[in-house]
């Protein structure tokens, strides 16, 4: 039996034809060093071998893991609300079906949530790793600022590092407001929960890596070509369910604009192009340097991933000389 002082975590695991990664997944959720969890999954209607491997991880562990389906496929938003609505924790916190969790991930987490009540969501930081040849391709510290801080910074702030979050469980957004948006919601809906713990709520950024992302071909940002798009009228979608809140929530809009407007340049998509531009700019209210404060991240990743591969070239260097 649950000790009554001891938080349930509830973890959510989305899928979809995740037969190649789920197991590793599923895998890393029990390995979990906090042992007072529930493992929450919602199927997306897959076609391959997903529901076959979940059921034989249900049959060891009954009392652990919870399976629900949808009967079509409704894509990510509404398969990740479904998959919400049966957890039972005080905290949430997602798992993609490609993904991996640290063993200390929740216990770290909870430790700083149970310690400032005014916490609504926590995050952390990633590895990103190519799921091919398992070679670490970057932090996501590198690649994008990390913040703590109350709600304006939560809402200004455009990237949380979603994947590593933590959230509180009254929290929750009470319906899908994101009916239409079939994929990119989730930093919309963790802008909800910031909202929805206002005022005193506050976001907790941890530095140490707690999860590993892994990136291949299937990933959403690869085959989803709506994917900015969708991203954008999520936020629009908040902004016109909460108006008192529409400034701090423009630089989310203009940050994927700038990202978009440089994707659709490169490849030539000037109608997109025009759309990014136009939108991201009136998000920025025409400040050019507020537009393209990602590329300033941008160009600071580079420059540290240029300095880490001088240093492991010198280190190398020096090894030889020694032998």
């Amino acid at each position: 039996m649950r000790k009554k002082n001891i938080s349930l975590v509830s973890i959510a695991i989305i899928t979809y034809n995740s037969a190649e990664f789920i197991a590793k997944a599923l895998d890393s959720a029990l390995a979990q060093d906090y042992l007072c969890t529930e493992i929450v999954i919602s199927d997306d209607a897959s076609t391959d071998s997903t529901l076959q491997i979940i059921q034989r991880y249900i049959d060891r562990y009954p009392d652990k893991i919870k399976l629900f389906t949808l009967n079509k496929n409704a894509g990510i938003t509404k398969n990740w609300f479904n998959c919400l609505a049966q957890c039972k924790g005080q905290y949430i916190t997602g798992l993609a079906g490609d993904d991996i969790m640290l063993p200390q991930k929740v216990s770290a987490q909870v430790n700083v949530m149970e310690n400032d009540p005014d916490i609504a969501i926590c995050y952390s930081d990633a590895l990103v790793v190519d799921i091919t040849t398992q070679k670490i391709l970057y932090r996501l510290s590198d690649k994008a600022p990390s913040k703590s801080g109350g709600i304006k910074t939560a809402l200004s702030d455009s990237i949380y590092y979603s994947p590593t979050l933590m959230f509180r469980r009254k929290f929750l957004p009470s319906k899908n407001i994101y009916l239409n948006i079939r994929h990119a919601t989730d930093l919309a809906f963790h802008k909800e929960v910031m909202i929805l713990s206002a005022p005193h709520g506050k976001i907790q950024y941890l530095p140490q890596v707690l999860y590993l992302y892994n990136k291949h071909e299937y990933n959403l940002t690869v085959t989803t070509k709506s994917y900015y798009k969708e991203h954008v009228e999520a936020i629009r979608i908040l902004q016109r369910k909460y108006p008192q809140y529409k400034i701090d929530l423009d630089p989310s809009i203009s940050d994927f604009c700038c990202v978009a407007f440089l994707k659709t340049l490169r490849e030539w998509n000037l109608r997109q192009t025009w759309y990014f531009l136009s939108v991201g700019l009136k998000a920025s209210k025409g400040n050019p340097l507020k537009f393209l404060r990602p590329t300033i991240w941008a160009l600071q990743f580079y420059c540290k991933f240029k300095i880490r591969q001088l240093k492991k070239q010198d280190n190398a260097y020096k090894s030889m000389r020694l032998n």
